[in-house]
């Protein structure tokens, strides 16, 4: 159910940021201003997701009454709709800034709750399950909110508010019955002492699983960035075909992601140390970037882009198990809140870096700029690999293992 509930809040997202912001941008600011507006208005959402998802994760850890991470949850929802409600009637660019940022504030107290729940009563050998399911919803969850930006291209208010109001229904009944008062524990000294969540957050296999997921949060948002440059200046692409492409080759790393994180929750899998998991996903990226950067054929250049999925996939699973592993359960909300904004930073300095590696590449020695990307963004994800022995659990989870 806790999935139901990240798909949840990802569909509510998912249409504002595909669609609807560049709409309403355009209407309120025109064609001339709208890029550089609509960019400050998604920096400013993702500056504020990045803080609120640690601090309601904080303030659902410090929850100890019988209502629990119940009210974190089910309050983000209906702040949520409430929000997204005001981005579709915002009548010029600062009110729709606002009401954005809000809303992103909102359904990251929905995370916050999640990433508790998620980890009340988590025996050590489900953490691998848990973190397939979870990296698996993090792509089924955009499903429903593309559909109706496609099935209302037009019409604001359909488009944003139908994803949000039904996960507002389902994130409350989900919110009624997941965390009954019999199953809501007793707060001990040990759970009020925040300095020791401070200290697991701190810990080498902490830093180290967040600078892992970090680098792969950079590469998935990198590595699509100019494929339709790449497919137009390489193999002389219309544009139109070259969209088509990128659609497709989008869909096809995604896929292999689902699947690796289905395959890794549902088989034996999950039984393999998460930290051979980490070592098999960047492998396979690694493979996948290079395999980008020299594919003769663009069905070469496809099947490589599976590759880096399954290696994202398999490296989102595995980081996740050991965060998890890592954190207390009663800071763990908290924990996985700070570790989120890996996933938060990587799609705003991801495009950055790319830009930066296309212009550098030709001055060193690359004669398609394109490809010195692919081969110069797959240095950082083969240089943290130095980093795998510092995935330990620390001596308080050690005799519980990671896995079965």
């Amino acid at each position: 159910m806790l999935s139901v509930l990240q798909c949840a809040v990802l569909g509510s997202l998912t249409a504002p940021v595909a669609v609807g912001l560049s709409v309403l941008v355009r209407r309120h600011v025109g064609p001339d201003d709208a890029a550089g507006v609509l960019g400050v208005i998604i920096a400013l959402g993702s500056l504020g997701a990045m803080i609120a998802n640690p601090l309601f994760g904080w303030c659902a850890d410090a929850t100890r009454h019988r209502v629990g991470r119940r009210a974190w949850l089910i309050g983000g929802g209906l702040a949520g709709l409430a929000g997204t409600a005001a981005v579709a009637m915002s009548p010029d660019a600062i009110s729709l800034a606002v009401s954005w940022v809000l809303t992103q504030v909102a359904y990251n107290a929905c995370y916050g709750a999640i990433n508790g729940l998620v980890s009340d009563g988590l025996p050590p050998e489900e953490r691998t399950r848990a973190a397939g399911f979870f990296a698996a919803a993090a792509f089924l969850g955009t499903l429903p909110g593309l559909a109706m930006a496609a099935a209302f291209p037009t019409d604001i208010v359909p488009m944003l508010l139908t994803v949000p109001a039904v996960a507002a229904v389902v994130i409350v009944v989900i919110g009624i019955l997941i965390e009954r008062p019999a199953d809501v524990r007793v707060p001990t000294t040990e759970a009020r002492d925040g300095r020791r969540g401070l200290r697991e957050i701190a810990s080498r296999a902490f830093v180290a699983a967040f600078v892992v997921r970090l680098v792969v949060a950079i590469e998935m948002a990198a590595g699509l960035t100019y494929a339709l440059y790449l497919f137009m200046d390489r193999w002389g692409a219309v544009e139109r075909d070259a969209v088509r492409l990128v659609s497709l080759s989008t869909l096809l790393g995604a896929a292999a992601l689902v699947l690796v994180s289905f395959l890794v929750a549902t088989t034996r899998l999950r039984a393999a140390p998460p930290r051979i998991l980490v070592v098999s996903g960047i492998a396979l990226l690694t493979v996948g970037m290079v395999g980008r950067g020299v594919a003769p054929t663009v069905e070469v250049f496809q099947a490589a882009t599976v590759l880096a999925g399954a290696g994202i996939g398999l490296a989102a699973v595995a980081t996740r198990s050991l965060v998890q592993a890592a954190l207390p359960p009663e800071r763990s909300a908290f924990g996985l809140g700070v570790f989120n904004v890996a996933n938060t930073l990587g799609p705003i300095v991801g495009p950055l870096i790319a830009a930066w590696l296309v212009h550098v590449a030709p001055g060193l020695g690359f004669s398609d700029a394109y490809a010195g990307m692919y081969l110069l963004l797959a240095l950082p994800v083969v240089a943290v690999a130095a980093l795998v022995p510092l995935l330990r659990p620390s001596a308080r989870v050690r005799s519980d293992q990671l896995t079965p």
